[in-house]
């Protein structure tokens, strides 16, 4: 390798890390955001907000806390209420449920998150 070439591999590899921070700052992922999808509306809420949200589903209504960097599902109408048993979220990728209302609720955030952890 001559001293050129050493140049050339030093001046990519300052450039692709001053690239770095901008390629994440591009991409918007990364806040961690609940969205809440019922059957009349969707709202994007930074888990870093605290924050209830009483949401009209379509038996009843579902009572959403966002609070200390989680969600969950406080009240629902519904018969089972597996959405209030499930606690909270907090993982980008992670969804609660309520079937009977229409009504869910899911973390997105970072893409470079994992999809699942396997225990």
């Amino acid at each position: 390798m001559t001293r050129g070439d050493r140049i050339v591999v030093a001046l990519v590899a300052a450039l692709a890390l001053a690239a770095w921070p901008l390629a994440g700052m591009a991409s918007g992922h990364d806040a961690a955001v609940a969205v809440i999808t019922g059957p009349r509306a969707t709202y994007r809420v930074p888990l870093d907000a605290t924050r209830r949200l009483d949401v009209r589903g379509l038996e009843s209504t579902v009572t959403i806390v966002v609070e200390h960097g989680s969600v969950r599902v406080a009240d629902s109408g519904c018969r089972d209420r597996l959405c209030v048993r499930s606690g909270a979220i907090s993982a980008a990728g992670s969804a609660i449920v309520c079937a009977p209302n229409g009504v869910t609720v899911r973390i997105g955030g970072r893409a470079d998150a994992p999809d699942a952890l396997i225990r």
